[in-house]
């Protein structure tokens, strides 16, 4: 039952990750495009119709982690302009995603070689941002495609300035566009299947000499679909403003602002029944005012913001960097008690439709500062990295049940002996993480990047939960250590290995346990061991590499009956889990302007007791396809392959029939047509053959409940430059 009471709220997680590059290399590893720290240098467009330009992905040759950078070529001209950044991300190795509304128009979860959402860090322009409580994600609230110039999916723990509450799951960084020296902009209108809309203008006003070269970017971005589920609709507004002012010769200050609002119908998985009768674009969403399933009584309405204020300088003897920053996301929904429709309103209300209320409000705070000194020469020549990330969170959330007919608050039936406040608390979060970090050249060629980090993470709960009055804390601390190396054999070829340790602290809902393991639930920690090597040229880019990750103390769940309230869901450390894989990228020039491109994964997520996969860990992935990009005209037939994998809890030893979802794939077309800087128009086709095959499942062994592939879908777009 209380499954039918807790909307879930899932959002975002956290990271920073680094690596050290050449100027000469193409796409370097990195979080952060503004920092001119040495070890951060982006290239994403190099000359059209080159291998580095088409690749659906590909690492640097200055890489210390298995990578894949996603392109402003990739994000303008191939992903759709109402993607998130999911969508984007998904094509790397070992990342799969799917949104059964439809790409960027629901907010929903995503794997980095199993690895779920809140496992793997996010961050913006090298901030890690995120839910306090749960390090999940509001895709659909933060940084829609059109304001992202350039995405790498990092696979894996970063050097020890890679700063984040996930780091072991790697980190996928999302970059802002810098604004440009002369003015110009552009403005886009598109329209799709669910009768969908997309508008976007960004004007860049160019280097202002009057005030020493000021720099300004305004990006407006507007959303708007029926969804492609019946009644999944979304609308939603996003504006955003950079600023960058030189400050002498030698310094930077970027100002940063991004605010977003968002109103969406929520839907669920729906039953086999569900999908007999009414199709695999059920969403548990009609048009009957008398029942729980009815769009208007499910609706989210979310608002976020992110700013800050970044500092860099080159002092000579120092190089600083450092970035102050705020976040919030606002979030107030009403819902259908059980919107499955499974519960009868009658078993919840004597009269009316019984629903819940939900607000949840989150802020974050934080700062980032890094400090950079060369020292040494010859075989010595190092550049010392020290710094620290510290941040403070505070999050309310506030369920309340009531009648949906009436708008009056109404307990429940199985619970008014509770009253109609279900939760009501708040909880507040600090973590520090100081680092230090030596990127060692004993020769030229050869880059050695030993690191230290601590981690101290302290978490306290207060208020109502479950009806009940409950008070909680938690405090974690870790030593990580870290080692990596990159040798570039020649300007074409690149080997790197890795170890390092890694640590997440519970997550809050963990600290809300109050069955028989409360407060005897450790942290999660991994080794990661990993190598790779690296080959680029004009005509070729492909790069393979292999990991083995030790994860101790994976956090698993269980149902319990506690204070007399039935299926609490309770925690406990289940064991520990092996990661391990081999993932490729490669694509090859055929002629001029056209490249064929694949990139691929093996790959296993086994608990060390059993030998049984763990839930949503796909077996292998695939992506391959053309791309052309030349002259007027550009396009791309992209496949998108990820394998089997298992629902619930996962792989079951008692042969659950509805644990083992199938393997699937997508194929998405794009045909465009350019004029220079001044015109370009487009057309897109999602999911060409129209594969509606079940994505992700609740693994019940009765009544189990499935998201599937979104059907065929459309968008043209034309887009004016100025």
């Amino acid at each position: 039952m209380r499954r039918l009471l807790l909307l879930s709220t899932s959002l975002l997680t956290l990271g920073i990750p680094l690596a050290t590059s050449r100027a000469a290399d193409a796409p370097a590893a990195t979080a952060d495009a503004d920092t001119p720290l040495p070890e951060v240098v982006v290239n994403a467009d190099r000359e059209r119709g080159t291998a580095a330009n088409l690749a659906i992905g590909q690492a640097s040759l200055s890489a210390v982690q298995p990578q894949s950078l996603l392109n402003s070529h990739f994000i303008q001209d191939v992903a759709s302009p109402i993607s998130d950044y999911l969508a984007i991300a998904q094509f790397a190795p070992s990342a799969s995603s799917s949104s059964p509304n439809g790409m960027g128009l629901s907010s929903k979860n995503a794997t980095v070689r199993g690895f779920q959402d809140g496992e793997y860090n996010v961050t913006f322009d090298g901030i890690p941002f995120g839910d306090p409580n749960a390090f999940g994600h509001a895709t659909t609230s933060f940084f829609p495609a059109p304001t992202l110039d350039h995405v790498v999916v990092d696979r894996g723990p970063g050097t020890a300035s890679t700063v984040g509450n996930a780091t072991f799951g790697g980190t996928m960084a999302l970059s802002s566009a810098t604004p440009t020296d002369s003015f110009g902009g552009k403005a886009m209108v598109g329209f799709g299947s669910g009768a969908g809309f997309e508008g976007n203008g960004a004007v860049n006003s160019g280097a202002i000499t009057d005030t020493q070269g000021t720099r300004v970017l305004l990006d407006y971005d507007h959303t708007q679909s029926d969804g492609l589920l019946n009644y999944a609709g979304l609308n939603r507004d996003n504006a955003l403003v950079k600023v960058q002012q030189p400050v002498g010769a030698a310094t930077t200050v970027t100002l940063f602002a991004d605010y977003s609002d968002l109103t969406w119908n929520n839907f669920t998985q729906q039953t086999r029944a569900a999908t007999a009768k009414y199709g695999k674009s059920f969403a548990n969403l009609t048009d009957d005012p008398n029942s729980q399933q009815f769009k208007d009584d499910n609706v989210d309405h979310r608002k976020a913001d992110f700013e800050y204020i970044g500092v860099q300088s080159d002092l000579g003897f120092l190089r600083v960097d450092n970035k102050a920053y705020t976040y919030a996301l606002d979030d107030k929904a009403i819902a259908g008690a059980d919107q499955t429709g499974a519960t009868p309103n009658a078993a919840l209300l004597s009269t009316g439709v019984p629903g819940v209320h939900n607000q949840g409000y989150y802020r974050a705070w934080g700062d980032i500062a890094k400090l950079e000194k060369d020292v040494g020469e010859g075989f010595l020549t190092t550049t010392v990295r020290a710094g620290v990330w510290a941040e403070h969170a505070r999050d309310t959330q506030f369920q309340q049940s009531y009648n949906l007919s009436t708008g009056v608050i109404s307990a429940l039936t199985p619970y008014k002996k509770y009253g109609s406040v279900i939760n009501n608390y708040v909880t507040e979060s600090d973590t520090t993480q100081p680092f230090v970090e030596l990127e060692w050249h004993p020769l030229p060629d050869l880059t050695i990047i030993p690191g230290f980090k601590h981690i101290d993470f302290s978490r306290t709960f207060q208020g109502t939960l479950n009806f009940l009055p409950y008070n909680n804390r938690g405090d974690y601390s870790a030593d990580l250590g870290s080692t990596m190396v990159n040798y570039r054999v020649n300007d074409q070829i690149a080997v790197y290995g890795q170890w390092a340790m890694g640590f997440q602290a519970p997550q809050v809902s963990v600290l809300e346990s109050t069955g028989s393991s409360a407060n005897r639930v450790s942290p999660q920690q991994t080794i990661n061991y990993q190598t790779g090597i690296v080959y680029k040229t004009d005509r070729l880019v492909a790069d393979l590499d292999g990991y083995y990750i030790n994860f101790r103390n994976k956090i698993g769940s269980d149902l319990e009956t506690v204070n007399g309230i039935a299926n609490t869901t309770v925690y406990f450390n289940q064991g520990g889990v092996i990661y391990k894989g081999i993932e490729a990228e490669v694509t090859y020039t055929l002629i001029d302007g056209l490249a064929v491109t694949a990139n691929g994964s093996l790959n296993s997520a086994a608990v060390k007791a059993t030998g049984l996969q763990i839930a949503n860990a796909p077996s292998s992935t695939l992506a391959y396809g053309l791309m052309y990009d030349k002259d007027e005209w550009f396009g791309s037939f992209l496949t998108k392959y990820v394998g089997t994998r298992y629902a619930g809890t996962g792989q079951r030893a008692d042969g659950n029939p509805n644990v083992k979802l199938p393997d699937y794939q997508f194929s998405d077309v794009v045909v465009g047509y350019k004029m220079g800087d001044r015109l370009k128009v487009s057309f897109m086709v999602n999911n060409l053959f129209n594969n509606r095959t079940a994505t992700e499942g609740s693994g019940n062994l009765t009544n189990p409940t499935f998201y599937y592939l979104p059907g065929r879908n459309y968008m043209g777009t034309v887009t004016v430059g100025f």
